[in-house]
């Protein structure tokens, strides 16, 4: 019996949840849209690392107006001066969409409204995204199961940006976690909805950004110190972030944000904050090591 290829398994798996798939573009068919898109999940960036993939979706709380519509072109590298492809948007066929953010608050500084995430076609990826879940989340649904199967996906932070913005939302991806209990799933959340929804499925963590104290999950070392001590004295299972004092720190070489209630990250990328000159950066660093070897069992 010839062997099935892989263009051919990854078609089927997408056949089987309903969705259309073209193997060669690496695109699925999105009904409401009239439109090939790219498929729900991402596989990594910079921050998450390879291996992890995410759904993200548009941050904060305002409408967006954009155009969706992209296209590639060769272009010659600066770097290398060598030809290569790079997707650009596409002004002469636009799509212009309207959708409100997926969060339930704008954060100050927020890092998913900054840097990468206001190129045009980040944002364009993004909105896609953001619609497809907002007006046809059955769809939504049935692609990233199926991508899943297609591509036998282990690690999914459910979002690099953006939020739970619906209980239908929070239920279609109870669906997709409790149909993979081999896949680790784990995301953030600050929507009081979301916090306690998947309590009951074991693949799954929701790291709650708002602290007891009504605080959230980030700051200098000084407030990490203090939000660590107090959510110890607490009894809570807590765990600061290496991102920050590790430059090769990505979530596919950590399991924190599967396993802690709580998630502790420190102020980095932030133009007002230097945390490498803070004075209590030899100390947050010290106190991150002697969680790591505690969470080892190896005692300091």
């Amino acid at each position: 019996m010839k062997k099935e290829s892989k263009a051919q398994r990854m078609i089927a798996a997408y056949a089987k949840h309903g969705i259309e798939y073209n193997y060669v573009s690496n695109k699925i068919y999105a009904p409401i849209l009239d439109k090939w898109i790219s498929p729900i999940l991402v596989n990594g960036n910079e921050k998450i690392g390879k291996g992890v993939y995410h759904a993200s979706t548009l941050a904060g709380t305002k409408e967006y107006h954009l155009n969706v519509n992209t296209k590639t072109e060769k272009r010659v590298s600066e770097k290398t001066g060598k030809p290569v492809t790079v997707t650009v948007m596409d002004n002469d066929n636009p799509l212009y969409i309207d959708i409100l953010g997926t969060c339930i608050c704008d954060c100050d500084k927020c890092y998913a409204m900054t840097g990468n995430y206001l190129y045009e076609t980040t944002l364009a990826y993004l909105a896609i995204r953001t619609f497809v879940a907002r007006y046809d989340l059955d769809f939504f649904k049935r692609a990233i199961m199926a991508q899943i199967d297609a591509e036998n996906i282990k690690l999914v932070r459910i979002h690099a940006s953006g939020e739970f913005f619906s209980i239908e939302y929070i239920d279609a991806w109870k669906e997709i976690v409790t149909a993979y209990p081999n896949t680790a799933f784990w995301s953030y959340t600050k929507n009081a909805l979301a916090e306690n929804a998947f309590d009951a499925i074991p693949n799954c963590n929701i790291v709650k950004s708002r602290l007891p104290d009504m605080s959230l999950n980030y700051g200098t070392c000084r407030e990490i110190m203090d939000k660590y001590a107090m959510l110890k004295a607490m009894g809570k299972t807590v765990y600061i972030c290496r991102c920050g004092i590790d430059d090769k720190q990505h979530c596919i070489n950590c399991t924190g944000c599967s396993k802690f209630d709580y998630v502790l990250f420190l102020k980095h990328g932030d133009p007002s904050y230097n945390l490498k000159r803070d004075p209590l950066f030899p100390a947050i660093v010290a106190l991150i090591e002697s969680q790591d070897r505690e969470i080892a069992g190896i005692s300091a």
